[in-house]
């Protein structure tokens, strides 16, 4: 290019710039109608520009490494295809659309060995209340779902209808709840209190009165406390609201949206009123365990990438693992995201498959997640007896956009796929795809299953006192509102009132209940029912839960590996 027409100081600046950049006429020309006429004191700015246009120029990296030979890439061919492993120095080239596509069709034969895992897993702690010895997989498990298929619709396999629900129509909704808990709550606390009579909330009384009704927090924004605790009645009661005085209540347990039940007498105004008893809910007793009902199964649960990167190298090494240990479990639980719409990458649309230089699309991306969990759950599938296999989607999936309770992927995402093929591939193997919560029979032992944290909201607004553990006596405050999601305001807030039913336990309360929180890894027994908190599996943690047969309690018949993925040393 001629430089010669540019001011004399500033050719060999330009000069050496050709030299690094190779900048054409028409960047030049760019920048001058942008900056003004290029000069000595705005080369630095030009140079500056340069770098952009080169940065734009490179192609962007791809979400999984090529470097790594122990990970099979994304597109590097179809879901269950022979392809074998490749060393890590050699260079793998794009799959043009024809060929994957033909490749896909083509889904017979035996499958090739898949590549060794990049990751190990230890046990981090165990919880062994019962001293029990691991158990190797001996029967075929019996997957029952319990309750009502919300989600179907006239065909049997629509997902439901959600964003027409008015808040009229949610305030009404959660009343019902109350005014159907009134009747019970103030029939336990008259069989304690056979003087007291049953009074309405904000009604004024001079003897000892008996009130039902949901707890609130004064202040809009505020952290519940004993100071700020409101009673707020039903419809029935016009929804009035007083100041709940706990002051002389010897045990207290309460967090917002709880329905409770009180004992006690309002003050002179009314506008008061001063318990003496606190009926934190309604004890639900689990059925006892059956002596020959055992389990054996793994949790993992999403995100499966840090927050920064798309790489799934993890998730490959835990089921790589799982298929190859001596002791497989009779049960395998993915919680979701498969793909986190807060991660970073997801966010700004940054998402690359292998060796694409355009970015893709979310359907694309998960076209082939699906075929990165058919390849490595097929041999989970095909061993004999078949490990179960069982997916429970998040709040946070891209692609499903239901909120709680939410329909199985397979039912909301399905209808977004333009190449099924992957996601037919799970359901010909028998992958079980659930909705969430999901409320289940497995053995004989029912089990509640879902991805929302339901401790991370709760334990900052817990009242106790006495001071105890928080995190027992939360589970008991679940059990004893028979919910999963008791709080009001919703937390999450995504939660169809019409539909909420679903979040209760459907037959009485559950054996066990596994859900990830940020509270930290965590196996807890409350009132005979074992909770299981797995962590997340981009921090790498997971849970592995035993429940033994025979006659003891489940105190004594359960235990809890709390696991950790580690890389392997090259």
């Amino acid at each position: 290019m001629d430089l010669s027409s540019r001011p004399a100081e500033c050719q060999e600046k330009l000069s050496e710039l050709q030299k690094r950049f190779d900048f054409s006429e028409a960047e030049l020309v760019c920048f001058e109608l942008n900056s003004g006429t290029l000069s000595l004191a705005k080369m630095a700015a030009f140079e500056s520009f340069l770098q952009v246009q080169r940065d734009k120029r490179v192609p962007k990296k791809p979400f999984l490494r090529t470097d790594r030979p122990l990970a099979r890439p994304l597109t590097a061919g179809p879901p269950f295809a022979g392809d074998h492993k490749r060393p890590p120095s050699q260079v793998t080239t794009p799959i043009n659309k024809r060929t994957r596509e033909a490749a896909y069709a083509d889904d017979a034969g035996t499958p090739a060995p898949l590549p060794m895992p990049s990751h190990q897993i230890s046990v981090k702690s165990s919880i062994n209340t019962g001293n029990l010895e691991k158990t190797s997989l001996s029967q075929r498990s019996e997957v029952k779902l319990l309750g009502p298929c919300f989600w179907a619709g006239e065909e049997g396999h629509d997902a439901y209808t959600w964003m027409d629900e008015a808040i009229s129509e949610r305030a009404v909704r959660r009343d019902e709840r109350l005014q159907e808990w009134e009747a019970i709550v103030t029939a336990t606390l008259q069989r304690q209190a056979e003087e007291a009579v049953v009074g309405t909330v904000g009604v004024r009384s001079q003897v000892e009165t008996i009130l039902c009704g949901r707890i609130s927090c004064e202040g809009l924004e505020g952290r519940l406390n004993e100071n700020s605790m409101l009673l707020e009645g039903s419809t029935l009661a016009g929804g009035a609201k007083v100041q709940l005085n706990v002051a002389n209540c010897q045990q207290v347990a309460a967090f917002p949206g709880q329905i409770v039940g009180v004992i006690g007498q309002s003050g002179m105004a009314g506008s008061t009123f001063h318990a003496k008893e606190f009926l934190p809910g309604l004890p639900q007793e689990a059925q006892p365990l059956g002596e020959r009902s055992s389990l054996h199964a793994l949790a993992v649960s999403g995100p499966f990438s840090k927050k920064d990167v798309l790489d799934f190298s993890a998730l490959e090494s835990v089921l790589a693992e799982v298929a190859s240990a001596r002791e497989r479990p009779e049960v395998l639980i993915i919680f979701g995201p498969l793909l986190d719409s807060n991660n970073t990458k997801v966010a700004e649309g940054e998402v690359y498959l292998q060796n694409t230089e355009e970015p893709c699309t979310f359907e694309e991306v998960y076209e082939e997640l699906f075929a990165l969990l058919g390849r490595h759950l097929l041999p989970l599938r095909q061993a004999k007896p078949p490990t179960e296999v069982l997916i429970v989607p998040a709040l946070d999936e891209v692609l499903s956009f239901h909120p709680l309770p939410q329909p199985p992927i397979d039912v909301s995402m399905g209808p977004f796929l333009t190449r099924r093929d992957s996601l037919e591939q799970l359901q010909r193997l028998g992958v079980r795809f659930l909705p969430n919560p999901a409320h289940l029979e497995i053995n004989g032992i029912k089990v509640c299953l879902t991805s929302a944290d339901l401790l991370g909201p709760m334990l900052p607004q817990l009242v106790l006192r006495p001071p105890g553990k928080k995190i027992q006596e939360a589970l008991r405050l679940l059990l004893q509102q028979r919910c999963l999601l008791p709080m009001v305001p919703r937390e999450p807030a995504q939660v169809y009132e019409s539909r909420a039913s679903a979040l209760d336990f459907p037959a009485g309360a559950p054996h066990l209940c596994i859900f990830p929180s940020i509270s930290g890894l965590s196996a807890t027994v409350a009132d005979d029912t074992l909770f299981v908190n797995p962590g997340f599996l981009h921090k790498s943690a997971m849970a592995e839960v035993w429940i033994a047969p025979g006659s003891a309690s489940l105190d004594e018949r359960f235990r809890v590996d709390m696991k950790k993925l580690e890389k392997k040393e090259s």
